[in-house]
């Protein structure tokens, strides 16, 4: 659905943890959870489910997370749900994958997470590669 679409760019990241983004659900990428986290308000259990998915992670678990159906799309990626769930996961050197690298492009995200980095930290750090990018970007725009 086109919430679920808006909320991608924030969720996506999770693909890279051990918890489910709900693939196996009516709702992939608008709810979040893993069985160790009993002491979340929302509760689901991924099942196959043919054309959509059929082997999601920690399929046939009832996991506990957050529903976020309800929350106002992002007008930016936002890191706040990656920060929040790491932060209540019981093991942390079991919320990252190896694969959370590849999909945020070097380990820094990671690294920036687990040394309890804010969102706005983490933002700020990308403000002189950014910088550089819009300053070659400029000579290419058409209308600026």
């Amino acid at each position: 659905n086109d919430h679920a679409i808006g909320m991608y760019p924030s969720t996506c990241l999770f693909e890279g943890t051990a918890l489910s983004i709900g693939r196996g659900t009516q709702n992939p990428f608008e709810i979040v959870g893993h069985p160790d986290l009993k002491g979340q308000p929302y509760h689901f259990t991924p099942v196959s489910i043919d054309s959509m998915s059929k082997e999601p992670p920690l399929k046939n678990k009832l996991c506990y997370g957050v529903d976020l159906r309800k929350e106002k799309l992002p007008r930016q990626v936002t890191l706040k749900y990656l920060i929040a769930m790491y932060k209540v996961f019981p093991d942390k050197n079991k919320f990252f994958t190896s694969y959370f690298d590849k999909l945020a492009g070097t380990p820094t995200l990671k690294e920036q997470i687990r040394a309890g980095k804010t969102e706005k930290q983490i933002r700020d750090s990308w403000k002189p590669e950014l910088d550089k990018f819009m300053a070659v970007r400029a000579k290419y725009l058409i209308y600026p």
